[in-house]
């Protein structure tokens, strides 16, 4: 694929379009009942619910099993990575290049940067990235950079031009932020949708990263899948032919997923649960698709 540093492109003259993809992490300890499915199982599923790609957290050592697992089954590859220094940034790209991932995502740092240290490592490990023509996406989440959504505003500021990979399950519990009417949230995260260049589909509660959504009409889900249309907007009106918006349901094993007391396993089914919230960027995509056509 082409490869432009603010967005995923596939070098055609195609519309732009949304890209489903899966997070390996997402499918660890599936299925709820039983032993768990195997890495080629996992593809195979993942494929087949119309999936194009998995985002991958990879050790030099394990890398090979997987790309070849992913090669087989037909689906790309997003690689994630957590630097602390540019050095970290350096090996990703490495590893990106070499095993012809289509872009990075990036949880920089940690919460306890300075705002000029925090500038500082954004700036220079997505102009590293940048050189080598592989784009790199900062994710928002705990524990990085972006922690809190005034940390961001900051980081915005010293960065205008940031993208991310818009997570704003972790904004919920951060600010805990609670309710259901769309404009509050909408107006605090603006500033992030407008800069979104793939999304992370999680649903909180503000109290919980990671929450049940039953079938996906309830108010929480909506509310969620209004924000990520409203990402999808802002990234519509921007884009150009060849472009690609990936989305991705990653709902995290324990102890993300919540858990019996008793021991017995996980309270939802993950998996079933993944394809909700595939259902959910699906609707949101054609909402957003429809404003910006209207």
């Amino acid at each position: 694929m082409a490869l432009a540093t603010h967005r995923l492109k596939d070098g055609t003259n195609s519309p732009p379009r949304l890209r489903l993809s899966h997070a390996l992490w997402a499918l660890i300890h599936l299925p709820r009942n039983g032993p768990e499915w195997s890495l080629a199982e996992k593809c195979r599923r993942v494929k087949e619910e119309g999936f194009e790609a998995l985002e991958c957290w990879l050790t030099p050592e394990g890398e090979k099993e997987v790309r070849d697992a992913l090669d087989h089954a037909g689906l790309r590859l997003a690689l994630g990575h957590h630097p602390y220094t540019l050095d970290d940034t350096r090996q990703a790209v490495a590893q990106a290049k070499r095993l012809n991932a289509d872009y990075l995502i990036g949880q920089v740092g940690d919460a306890f940067l300075s705002d000029q240290e925090a500038a500082l490592l954004v700036r220079d490990c997505r102009a590293l990235a940048a050189d080598e023509g592989v784009p790199l996406f900062v994710e928002t989440h705990r524990g990085t950079v972006t922690e809190s959504l005034a940390a961001t505003y900051r980081l915005l500021q010293a960065v205008p031009d940031l993208t991310f990979t818009a997570d704003v399950s972790h904004y919920f519990v951060a600010g805990e932020f609670g309710g259901t009417d769309l404009e509050p949230h909408l107006s605090r995260l603006l500033p992030v949708l407008k800069r979104t260049s793939s999304i992370h589909g999680r649903v909180s509660n503000g109290e919980q990263v990671q929450v049940d959504v039953g079938d996906g009409s309830g108010p929480l889900a909506q509310l969620f899948m209004c924000l990520w249309a409203e990402a999808m907007v802002c990234w519509l009106h921007e884009a150009e032919p060849g472009d690609i918006l990936p989305f991705t349901p990653e709902l995290g094993p324990p102890g993300y997923a919540i858990v019996h007391p008793n021991g017995t396993g996980e309270l939802s089914d993950r998996w079933k649960q993944s394809l909700v919230i595939k259902q959910l960027g699906q609707e949101a995509w054609a909402r957003a698709t429809r404003v910006v056509g209207s």
